[in-house]
């Protein structure tokens, strides 16, 4: 299972009812293609979303929504109070309120999304986009390591931002390029990684790690996958997304697990990773732990590759439905990018009974989602976001990114989970602590404790 296809690459702008992801051209992309703003995204991984653009699966929203049923879901009126009365009507609509909700998600949450990163024998360059709706530009510094770049323009002009954030104040200047000098690559990978944060006049703290974005040492000896199999995972056959969205996942989570349970990675003696894929984030995890780590994956030919090049780690073929070759409470870490956001309802319960057999009481489980800030970084309906709060569970229809890799054609899908939907249901099978905004890249991550 690709572990993050929600992430997509850029394609050419589009009419504005069917919009591409907000990007910037890079000179290292193919041509007539555009840099995935982080891993596609930007992944889903879409972050568009696992194989196919995203406004094909705008396309397929709408067809859902707009399908005769027998409980339509229709926006609640304007101009009506709950006993269907008259009222005065608002001068914002209630279209507008659920828009600019998905908005603020992202300017509050995903606040930036990276589109390119050059590394010349002296200079590191980063650009993108960064949503400041609060802050002055007197007020914000772009870090790289903690410390400030050498160079840094913002903000500019960025009107591809406004068909997506129109309605958060700075969407239209939002580009940057920040430039940093150095002598010796150590300077910028002092631990392996470069770390990329924004920060207001506060600084940094002990959360802004939630925020930040993480590149690895391109001098790694861990060999990386070509462009097909990249493909499958995220969407985009770009590199360079695929090894930033693995590095930002890991050191992401590496922080968050140090900041909620104080425990490293290396603590946990059995991480499986569950929709390893190619080892997007599988690379990291044996860099990172002297765990026994396993990646797990029903894509076969990405299965074989890990095998033959990530030799520091187990990696087993899955079926399309449970049992997983592993013994009863094995692993005390699963970690699932952008998994449960592709398989039908029923399937989710099946797997979902099946992490609960293979893990250990009070083992921890980190699982993605996609959230208010994916929803509106794909430009989603509002009528989606109403009817996934009303319904809970939403599946859009096929996601064909393993086509061709699967015998099942129906089986891989794009799905929706609310959080209430997450509380209400999930809670049979673990105990569910929280849901937190695009930590998962542009995901949500909902983290789960095995019972005792």
């Amino acid at each position: 299972m690709p572990e993050n296809r929600d992430l997509e690459s850029n394609a050419t702008q589009q009419p504005a009812q069917e919009p591409e992801q907000p990007g910037y051209t890079s000179p290292t992309a193919g041509r007539g293609s555009r840099l995935p703003a982080i891993f596609g995204l930007l992944s889903g991984a879409a972050i568009a979303v696992g194989g196919f653009a995203v406004r094909s699966l705008v396309r397929s929203v709408r067809r859902k929504i707009n399908r005769t049923e027998a409980d339509p879901v229709r926006l609640p009126s304007d101009t009506q109070t709950s006993s269907g009365a008259d009222e005065p009507a608002s001068t914002i609509s209630a279209n507008d309120i659920y828009v600019t909700d998905l908005q603020l998600a992202a300017a509050k949450h995903l606040r930036w999304l990276i589109d390119k990163i050059e590394l010349s024998d002296n200079e590191f360059v980063a650009a993108g986009w960064f949503l400041s709706f609060a802050h002055g530009p007197e007020e914000i510094q772009f870090l790289l390591n903690g410390k400030p770049f050498t160079a840094t323009d913002w903000p500019l002009p960025s009107p591809d931002l406004l068909n997506y954030y129109a309605n958060i104040p700075g969407a239209g200047n939002a580009k940057f390029v920040c430039r940093q000098r150095f002598a010796d690559l150590q300077e910028i990978f002092p631990d392996g990684y470069a770390r990329l944060s924004v920060v207001n006049r506060l600084g940094e703290h002990r959360r802004s790690y939630r925020s930040a974005w993480f590149f690895p040492d391109p001098r790694s000896p861990l060999p990386v996958p070509d462009g097909a199999r990249i493909a499958r995972v995220i969407g985009t056959d770009n590199l360079e997304s695929f090894l930033i969205g693995g590095a930002t996942v890991a050191k992401r989570f590496e922080s968050f697990l140090q900041d909620r349970f104080d425990r490293s990675l290396a603590s946990f003696s059995s991480i499986l990773d569950w929709g390893c894929g190619c080892g997007r984030l599988t690379r990291h995890l044996i860099t990172a732990t002297g765990s026994t780590v396993t990646g797990a994956d029903i894509d076969a030919d990405n299965i074989q590759w890990c095998r033959d090049n990530l030799k520091s780690a187990n990696f087993e073929h899955l079926a399309l439905r449970p049992p997983m070759p592993f013994a009863d409470e094995q692993f005390d870490l699963v970690i699932g990018i952008s998994v449960l956001t592709h398989l039908a309802e029923e399937d989710q319960f099946l797997w979902l009974s099946e992490l609960q057999r293979i893990t250990k009481p009070g083992a921890l489980l980190l699982l993605s989602i996609r959230g208010s800030a994916q929803m509106s970084l794909y430009k989603q309906p509002p009528e989606l976001y109403v009817a996934l709060q009303r319904k809970g569970f939403l599946d859009s229809g096929l996601n064909t990114q393993l086509e061709g890799v699967l015998d099942d054609g129906e089986f891989y899908r794009d799905v929706n989970q609310s959080r209430d939907y997450i509380f209400a249901k999930w809670d049979k099978y673990f105990d569910v602590l929280e849901v937190v905004d695009a930590l998962a890249s542009n995901q949500d991550l909902v983290v789960l404790r095995r019972r005792a």
